[in-house]
């Protein structure tokens, strides 16, 4: 279970195309690398869960790229977890719901590619225990990351990393719609239990 495990920093994927990182995502992966850098310098290692599958106008998953990043970033590979799954905030949550509760959690993810390790998409979603962790996401994009995320179960701290200045108005719109559709699902699953 999670309780005896490492801290968890997971950080939310954005477009990646060419095998290069979008420049929010690049932001995420820094901001990511300094809250690990952080808990470093206290004397704690948290793993660093990359999430992210081939998500709006990506090319490729956007883990593989995000790990890579986060390792150039000071990072060390041992500590770097690939969920290279999901294309949705919900389904990122979900997916590191899966793995975190998982009995072999951080070991059969820690250092490997998403395709050598378990597949989340498979797996329980597992126990109704709370689960601190640290969500690095975009600024504008940590409102309904921690919304989600407590629905989910988690005890989230949201990093909001800097926007692209040129993205702001954009990003503000996007996560309004983004909202929006979430809680309407949300609600029609309710009902449909």
């Amino acid at each position: 279970m999670p309780t005896n495990t490492r801290p968890i920093i997971a950080v939310l994927g954005s477009t990646v195309s060419g095998g290069t990182a979008s420049p929010a995502l690049r932001s995420r992966l820094e901001a990511a690398a300094d809250q690990w850098h952080l808990a470093r310098r206290h004397g704690v290692l948290p793993v660093v869960v990359c999430l992210g599958g081939i998500g709006g106008e990506g090319t490729e998953p956007e883990a593989p790229v995000m790990a890579s990043i986060m390792e150039s970033l000071g990072v060390p590979r041992d500590m770097l977890i690939e969920e290279a799954y999901s294309r949705t905030t919900e389904e990122n949550l979900l997916h590191l719901r899966a793995m975190i509760t998982d009995p072999r959690f951080p070991q059969a993810w820690a250092g490997k590619p998403a395709s050598l390790a378990p597949d989340p998409r498979v797996l329980a979603y597992g126990g109704d225990e709370r689960i601190p962790v640290t969500l690095v996401t975009s600024r504008f994009h940590v409102p309904r990351t921690l919304l989600i995320a407590r629905h989910i179960g988690f005890i989230p701290r949201g990093v909001g990393a800097p926007d692209p200045e040129n993205r702001r108005c954009w990003a503000i719109m996007w996560e309004a719609g983004a909202l929006l559709l979430w809680g309407a699902r949300t609600v029609r699953r309710s009902l449909q239990r």
